[in-house]
């Protein structure tokens, strides 16, 4: 072989192996701190619907090789011209650039809102950016050097999530279900780290309780680190999930996702699948939030993020539903209650028709009394409550 054939090709398999441009590869000597991406891109009228043509970014594989857009919700429901401004945004934040410059400060403000709420993997850059005019200035809340541990101790878990929890037969359903128990089996909501979040104190631990590696790496959290770490397990598992930014009905800020299984939107709510019995101190997980649509949804949430939400209306994967646990009456719930207490379960959660919900519910302790009397049951000791969101009624063994 001549010389400079194999010169050429040398010079080939470097250029090749030359990482593109991504946080985990970036030495912090080589970080521009004025670095900036510029469009001449004329925001487009205002829509919601994605273009026909497709556009697909070249993300840096080196930063997520597993990066799919067809899983990241707000890019699909821009068009062309908005998607070009989203990876403009998305590689500057990989690439930790100071600011990207955009058409104006709506549409910085909009395209950063798809990007940061599409992607978990930024757990390293703020909410919060500034913004003058259309420029937009990044604030980055880890150093490169504590973002990209944390980035390896994040593959790390999920890696080790993936070996211990999902089995290759799983269906989608079976998969979100499984990392959702996982997340609130191995978390604690952390009421510091909520009260300085309010106070806008931003620590370590705060930093750290509002992404991902909250419940991943260190078991405590606040809402937007579940509803982060639920984001992040999810779409490396291949499901398409959105953090959204809302509230609940009584409360301030409350964050929560959109998912796609199969057809079909839903809503999670990790955090409030992980409440706390203030009597007790106790956790306890329930699935109370898990998989509604948009009508049980708003009975105790409200929406603020500015991406557009599809309407969710499908049943089929409600967790109640999907089980066979529900019931038309309080007859039927008593019974549910025999077999739970008979089991040795300490609780029973029944789905009813919302409209009932109140009528059903007032009648359930009587309905109760009467079956366990007339089984011999006497000295059962039992709470009956209910969730007006997700319209269920539960039964507490004391």
């Amino acid at each position: 072989m001549k010389k400079s054939i194999v010169v050429f090709l040398i010079l080939s398999l470097i250029l090749v192996f030359i990482p593109s441009c991504g946080l985990f590869v970036i030495p912090p000597a080589t970080v521009q701190t004025d670095t900036k991406i510029d469009t001449d891109i004329t925001e487009p009228e205002a829509d919601t619907e994605a273009d026909t043509e497709e556009f697909e970014p070249q993300i840096p594989v080196h930063a997520m090789p597993y990066y799919n857009t067809g899983r990241r919700y707000a890019w699909s429901t821009l068009n062309k011209e908005k998607r070009q401004l989203y990876y403009e945004v998305l590689v500057a934040a990989l690439c930790r650039a100071e600011y990207v410059v955009l058409p104006d400060a709506d549409t910085a403000e909009y395209i950063f809102a798809c990007v940061i709420f599409d992607t978990p993997e930024l757990f390293y850059v703020s909410e919060t950016p500034k913004t003058e005019g259309g420029k937009l200035i990044f604030n980055y809340v880890f150093t490169l050097e504590q973002a990209e541990k944390t980035a390896k101790e994040l593959d790390i878990a999920y890696n080790e999530f993936l070996q211990s929890e999902i089995k290759e037969e799983m269906t989608e359903y079976e998969k979100l279900k499984s990392l959702y128990e996982y997340i609130i089996n191995n978390t604690r909501y952390d009421d510091e780290a909520e009260e300085k979040y309010d106070n806008n104190v931003f620590d370590e631990r705060v930093n750290n309780a509002i992404c991902a590696a909250g419940p991943l790496l260190y078991g405590k959290s606040i809402c937007i680190g579940y509803a982060r770490a639920t984001q992040y397990l999810a779409l490396r598992l291949g499901i398409q999930t959105f953090t959204v930014k809302g509230a609940s009905t009584d409360e301030g800020t409350h964050y929560y996702n959109l998912v796609l299984l199969g057809d079909d939107y839903y809503y999670v709510d990790t955090t409030w699948g992980d409440p706390v019995d203030s009597e007790k101190g106790l956790d306890h997980l329930t699935y109370n939030y898990f998989c509604i649509n948009t009508e049980e949804l708003l009975r105790s949430h409200k929406i603020y993020t500015p991406v557009p939400l599809p309407v969710c209306t499908a049943t089929e994967y409600n967790y109640f539903i999907y089980y066979g646990l529900t019931a038309e009456t309080a007859e039927e719930i008593a019974e549910a209650a025999y077999e739970a207490y008979m089991r040795g379960d300490r609780e029973v959660r029944l789905k009813v028709d919302h409209d009932k919900l109140e009528e059903t519910a007032k009648g359930v302790r009587d309905a109760i009394s009467k079956l366990f009397y007339e089984k011999g049951i006497t000295e059962a000791s039992f709470g009956v409550g209910r969730s007006d969101g997700p319209s269920t009624i539960y039964v507490k063994f004391k």
